[in-house]
Formats: structure tokens, sequence, C-alpha cells
């Protein structure tokens, strides 16, 4: 689920970057052009790639940048095995630590709140 809400807020800049913010995503989701540039765009993008694309008009700390990439790194592993486990790669490790353990978790949590922070309050800002 935080995966998807990075996801959110990253799609959430570059339509605010490539159509402004005077109308809402409602009153734009009526246009084709905007339906095309989610379908053909959002929609072919990874969340990597689409940290790139935003990187490239908007300031993002370098930590922030680093945590998503570390949450897409947790992300396929645990979405493409059913022994996360037992993958040579992408094991279910999020900064070292078993993501299964407390404390992972609890910086994972941490880590959440500080991308949320850090898009919510340019929403609030705008």
């Amino acid at each position: 689920m935080q995966y998807t809400l990075i996801d959110e807020y990253l799609n959430e800049q570059l339509c605010h970057y490539v159509f402004g913010r005077k109308r809402s995503f409602p009153k734009l989701w009526k246009t084709k052009k905007f339906q095309n540039f989610n379908y053909h765009v959002l929609e072919g993008l990874f969340l990597l790639e689409k940290l790139r694309y935003v990187k490239s008009f908007r300031k993002i700390p370098k930590k922030i940048a680093k945590n998503i990439d570390q949450i897409n790194v947790l992300r396929n592993g645990l979405a493409h095995a059913f022994f996360p486990e037992n993958l040579k790669r992408s094991k279910p490790i999020y900064k070292g630590k078993s993501i299964f353990s407390v404390e992972s978790i609890a910086q994972f949590v941490e880590d959440m709140s500080e991308i949320s922070d850090f898009f919510w309050w340019d929403r609030e800002s705008s």
C-alpha cells in the first residue's frame, strides 16, 4: 500500500508539472490529453523512472529519494515471490534488517512518514 502511495505522489507531481495546478484532477480527467497522459505515460513508467523524471524539475532531498529507492527494492522482493526470504536478490531486507523485525518495520514507518510529509507539505503550500 505504501509503495502505491509513493507512486501516486509522483504521479501527482508529474501531472502538475505537465498540466499545471489550475484545474482539478476530476476536471482534467474529462480531457483526452489528460487521459492519454495517464494511460500511456504514467501507467507505462516504473516508480524509479517517475522519481527520476520528478527530480529533473523538482528538488527531492537525497534522503527521500534514497528511501523511495529502498522501498522499491523491498516491494519488488515481496511482490514477486511467495517466499521472499529464499530469493538470491531482493531479499526482504530494509536498511540492513529483515522487514519482518519490529525494528525494521518501525524504520519503514518512520521513513514513509517523512516521504508523506515531504509530498503533503508541497500539496498544502500550493
